[in-house]
């Protein structure tokens, strides 16, 4: 796990003050090892150090240990050193050290020639099995790396290397062979990858802070996302970030740029047509293979692995599998709260660590320290959130964070890949009448009302036969199209027919539809961003055995039924691993996220701060009508409008809006980056400072 970032000027050359201080942004993701490529595609790269590199890293005789001068094995220009260099290519890595604690896993990391060279973000779990076909092949290693994993399968197999990744990753390579930079994301959009493009000069970071604070030119909200934020409730989209100018990578896509432009293709979707073979039976032995599997790669690491622990059906499935692979007491980190049945899930948490053994380590935050997290947290993740469990997160990375962890394994992705929230049963029933089959439509409408209300079960259920106009009203009535507070002028950028991209068409039903709409699009990309920042934060790596692509396309092939079952959910889930749950939590028919009783203090020893903040003259009141914002949180506040995730939309926006758009808070006067004079390039050449490019 690290962070990344870097230039290409194909036409200039590269900004190293720039790269330096995308490096000290970038620290909290990897603060064991730092390190610096320049390369000049002629005749070779330069590599530096900085106050984060050990100084056995530097002595290492590794070929890109800091402090060489690499000669491309193919370039038509030779020269003596990096006197002669035009830097065109800056490549930054920062390292936290999980496999191969090694100098061998120090980046970026170079290939035997010189030719090809890689900073690369994430996991490969199965870099081992990788590594030993690439051996078969005839490659040669120097580390037990999966960096290395990655870059000889690059030079083997090309792009078409992706497909034999499992697991998350973002990486930049640079091929002095094509002269181009060629990036990938992984499959689900596990870890992060934004990017900036002027026709010109390309730079890439693994947080937006690293590109925006850094820029040459002022920094400026995209109006649109801000729109679709309070009033569609839609806060991460595929390409398009809260920074105008500012991109990110799809997840499941390329990027290569060169000399002839960029381009961007997809690489990997789900087969909507897939149908699993077999029956029940195979399905549930599948499943529990598959999920088994996945756990069991996740806990490869050189450090010690623990777990988040919910006292949800997931993160119990996940518990309770890893400690039967790992053969140890597991360390698992749970929050929790004193303010109510509906804030707190101990004993499932308790049934879970009892017939584990694993080792529980407990948060009961009181919210004391409420509007403090609230301010870092914020920071952390560059872009405004849509709610408060944001915060239960944020407790629990702090917590293994103070007990010396730096990988987690989480239940992410189980709700979404296996139909977890209770919202899809309408959409189920949606399924039964569009086909016909009224009998099992009749059965099952009444439990999914006792479940959820006859009013919203009938009106989510028949929303695609109901008028537009009636549409927009439930969609108003259930939690969306809130726009009461918005500014004329935020209104006005509005662009016509916009808002979250439809389900994709291809899925055989509105269940798999909807599904896959969530887990692509919707919903998880933006509790992955979640997730990634929070953790980061703390220099901790989450990893999510959900999210294993064999995992996701296997029960996207299998019949509805094997999720949704009558009204339980996760259905293959609970049959395949129900002899491994404990009885309480595999019998819950409740569901809770990471529950924050953020309501409460808001509304109590917290309203003349929320006051202050909301009401103070600011960026907020650009876009949200100053005299409607005060009669909403008053009505909040009295307890008459339920609307505690837009109060927090409005919070997390402000927060976003006066840290990044106010004023210009970028850096300024950049440092070179400086090395200390025993980390001088080995080759004796002296380091001639090249003229900074202008930037973005």
């Amino acid at each position: 796990m690290c962070g990344i970032a870097g230039e290409y000027q194909p036409r200039h050359r590269v900004d190293i003050g720039r790269l330096h201080h995308m490096s000290r942004l970038l620290r909290h993701r990897g603060p064991d090892d730092e390190g610096l490529a320049l390369i000049d595609p002629r005749i070779g790269a330069l590599t530096l150090g900085g106050p984060d590199t050990p100084s056995a890293v530097f002595e290492s005789a590794h070929r890109y240990a800091p402090g060489r001068w690499v000669s491309t094995g193919t370039g038509a220009v030779r020269a003596n050193g990096p006197g002669e260099a035009r830097f065109e290519v800056g490549l930054v890595n920062r390292r936290l050290a999980i496999v191969d604690l090694s100098p061998g896993g120090h980046g970026p990391m170079c290939d035997s020639l010189g030719e090809c060279w890689i900073t690369y973000n994430g996991e490969v779990y199965n870099h081992v099995e990788l590594r030993s076909e690439l051996e078969r092949e005839g490659e040669r290693f120097q580390s037990t790396s999966d960096t290395e994993a990655i870059l000889a399968a690059y030079r083997r197999h090309g792009r078409e290397c992706l497909s034999l990744l499992n697991g998350m990753f973002a990486f930049a390579i640079w091929d002095g062979r094509l002269r181009e930079l060629f990036c990938a994301r992984d499959r689900l959009g596990v870890k992060p990858f934004y990017y900036q493009w002027d026709g010109e000069r390309f730079a890439f970071a693994s947080e937006p802070k690293a590109l925006v604070l850094t820029q040459g030119r002022p920094i400026a909200a995209r109006l649109e996302a801000v729109f679709d934020l309070l009033a569609l409730d839609w806060v991460d989209h595929e390409a398009h970030t809260f920074f105008d100018g500012l991109w990110q990578l799809p997840a499941g896509h390329w990027l290569a740029v060169g000399e002839n432009g960029l381009r961007i293709e997809r690489w990997w979707r789900i087969d909507s047509a897939a149908r699993a073979e077999g029956g029940p039976e195979d399905w549930s032995r599948r499943f529990a293979e598959l999920f088994t599997d996945s756990v069991s790669l996740r806990l490869r690491a050189d450090v010690e692995v623990g777990s988040c622990l919910s006292g949800g059906i997931d993160s119990s499935a996940v518990v309770t599998t890893a400690s039967r692979l790992a053969g140890r007491p597991l360390h698992a980190f749970t929050c929790a709260y004193n303010e109510g049945p509906a804030y707190d899930e101990r004993r499932y948490v308790r049934a879970v660590t009892e017939a584990t053994g694993a080792v529980s380590h407990l948060a009961v935050p009181d919210g004391g320290d409420f509007w403090s997290v609230f301010d870092r947290l914020t920071a952390a993740q560059d872009e405004p959130t849509a709610g408060p469990g944001l915060y239960s997160q944020w407790k629990v990375m702090e917590l293994a964070h103070r007990a010396g962890l730096k990988v987690l394994l989480d239940g992410q992705g189980g709700d979404e890949t296996l139909a977890g929230y209770f919202r899809y049963l309408p959409i189920r029933l949606r399924d039964l009448l569009a086909s016909g089959r009224l009998a099992e439509f009749r059965r099952l409408v009444g439990p999914v009302a006792d479940r959820l209300g006859w009013a919203t079960t009938l009106a989510l259920t028949l929303e695609p036969w109901l008028p537009g106009t009636l549409v927009g009203a439930l969609r108003r009535r259930f939690g969306q199209g809130k726009d009461r507070a918005l500014s004329a002028a935020l209104r006005a950028a509005r662009r016509p027919g916009s808002g979250p991209p439809r389900p994709p068409a291809e899925f055989p039903s509105a269940l798999s539809r909807q599904l896959a709409f969530d887990t692509l699009q919707r919903l998880l990309p933006s509790l992955l961003r979640y997730e990634d920042r929070n953790s980061m934060a703390f220099s901790i790596e989450t990893r999510l055995p959900f999210l294993d692509y064999r995992l996701v396309e296997f029960v996207f092939s299998l019949p509805d039924e094997q999720r949704l079952e009558g009204t339980t959910t996760k259905a293959i889930l609970r049959r395949s691993l129900g002899d491994r749950i404990p009885s309480p939590v595999l019998e819950r028919r409740d569901k809770m996220g990471f529950e924050t009783p953020s309501d409460l203090w808001l509304r109590g020893r917290f309203a003349g701060e929320l006051r202050r903040r909301l009401l103070s003259v600011g960026p907020l009141h650009d876009w949200l009508d100053p005299v409607v914002l005060g009669r909403e949180l008053d009505d909040y506040l009295a307890g008459r409008r339920p609307i505690g995730l837009q109060v927090w939309r409005w919070l997390s926006l402000d927060s976003w809006a006066r840290r990044f758009i106010v004023g210009d808070p970028r850096l300024t006067a950049p440092s070179p980056w400086v090395l200390s004079l025993h980390h001088q390039p080995r080759s004796g050449a002296s380091l001639r400072q090249p003229a900074g490019a202008a930037g973005f």
